[in-house]
C-alpha cells in the first residue's frame, strides 16, 4: 500500500467515525429534547393539580361554613368534579414519568426544580 492510499484509508475511516459518532451525538440530543420536553409538561401538571388540590379545599370550606351543610362526600357534585379532574391530572402526570424514565430519565430528576 502506498503512501497516499494509506492516507486515503486514514481519511475515510476517520470520516466513518465522525459520520458514526454524529449520529450517535444527533440521537443523544433528540432523547434529551425529549426528555426536557417531559419535564416542563410534568412540572406544568402537577403545578395544575396543586391548583385544583387548593380549589377542592376552597370548595370543601365553602360548602361547610359558607354553605352551612354539615357534610361533604366524594359525592358531593363540585366535590366529585374537582376530584374528578385532580385523579385525571394524577393519571397524565404518571404516563409522562413512565414515558420520562423509559428515555433513560432519572427519578431525582423529576423532583429537582
Amino acid at each position: 500500500m502506498t503512501f497516499s492510499e494509506k492516507i486515503k484509508n486514514l481519511v475515510n475511516t476517520g470520516l466513518d467515525t465522525s459520520r458514526d459518532i454524529l449520529s450517535k451525538a444527533g440521537g443523544k440530543a433528540q432523547q434529551w429534547g425529549e426528555m426536557g420536553v417531559l419535564k416542563v409538561e410534568i412540572v406544568q401538571l402537577r403545578g395544575q393539580a396543586e391548583k385544583m388540590t387548593a380549589r377542592l379545599g376552597a370548595e370543601v370550606y365553602e360548602t361547610l361554613v359558607e354553605k352551612g351543610q354539615k357534610t361533604v362526600s366524594r359525592d358531593t357534585p363540585s366535590i366529585r368534579d374537582i376530584l374528578g379532574k385532580i385523579e385525571e391530572l394524577g393519571k397524565t402526570v404518571e404516563e409522562k414519568e413512565a414515558q420520562f424514565r423509559k428515555l433513560g430519565g432519572k427519578e431525582e430528576d423529576l423532583t429537582k426544580a
